[in-house]
């Protein structure tokens, strides 16, 4: 089980970054998502939820600017993002998206030469882009590997040196494509105590995940996307709502199964949440 602890920081109401009335699909494909309208506060970890192709890429790709909405619209801080070059490139220093598989995004021979490259380009002095891979690779737990060869690297240390590429850019709001996938146990720790220390440093972070357990322990609200479209509220109430979970294709975190099955009162998150729930009684498992 994901050990974590749940801090009280202070949440926003103003919209981070959000989508209006947005359709988007790709060259030659159906829509893939229909009247998206969402909101992402400062300070808010939000889980994008749904099964292999339903779209989380997809709304990812449109919230980074990446990819252009057929109709409707991407607001940062409530302003319309517009496609142009420079927009684009003033929206990328404030909103980085972190692709799943760490190899296509790594690209330089050394750790500290990729994750240098984005401040570089910059144009900023050569001690503040120091400074700023120092700061990232220690947020993501991985200064150790700072004169490592990428080429050398573990599958999970290639994804926290992708993550520290874009940290490095000090972005706002951070989005992260499948982060834990692929990872062993231990890989997933590290991954998790890495995105904590970079909400207690400021950064706001949003993760596309089929994983519901993980969502439902980490994240404060959840994106859902089912049906061609995208619905949002606190994840323990979303990932406890049966229906939903179903038609998006997903199951029910074992701890609100477990919850449901045992007709225990409220929405627990992990096992002591359920033993608490118990009274104290850890529940017998089968087998």
């Amino acid at each position: 089980m994901l050990a974590r602890r749940r801090k009280v920081v202070e949440m926003s109401e103003d919209p981070l970054l959000g989508t209006e009335a947005l359709c988007a699909t790709h060259p030659g494909r159906p829509i893939v998502l229909q009247d998206v309208s969402v909101d992402m506060r400062r300070g808010v970890r939000v889980a994008i939820l749904g099964a292999n192709g339903s779209g989380k890429t997809t709304l990812l790709r449109c919230l980074s600017g990446s990819l252009k909405p057929v109709s409707g619209c991407v607001r940062r801080l409530g302003a319309e993002l517009r496609h142009d070059r420079r927009a684009l490139r003033e929206h990328r220093r404030a909103v980085q998206l972190v692709l799943q598989d760490p190899d296509d995004q790594l690209f330089s021979a050394d750790v500290t030469q990729d994750v240098s490259f984005g401040p570089m380009n910059m144009g900023l002095p050569v001690d503040e882009v120091r400074d700023r891979v120092d700061r990232a690779l220690t947020l993501l737990g991985a200064d150790h590997l700072a004169e490592r060869a990428t080429h050398q690297l573990s599958y999970g240390e290639r994804k926290r040196v992708a993550v520290a590429g874009a940290v490095a850019m000090m972005p706002d709001l951070l989005l992260l494509d499948e982060p834990t996938a692929g990872l062993d146990p231990a890989g997933v720790v590290q991954m998790m105590a890495a995105l904590d220390r970079l909400r207690e440093a400021g950064t706001t972070v949003a993760m596309a995940t089929h994983d519901v357990d993980l969502a439902l322990e980490w994240a404060d609200e959840a994106l859902v996307v089912v049906d061609h479209r995208v619905v949002q509220g606190p994840v323990d109430e979303l990932l406890a709502d049966a229906d939903l979970i179903g038609r998006a294709h997903l199951e029910l975190p074992w701890p609100l199964a477990l919850a449901r099955r045992l007709e225990l009162p409220g929405r627990p998150r992990n096992l002591d949440e359920v033993v608490g729930l118990l009274g104290g009684r850890r529940p017998e498992v089968a087998g």
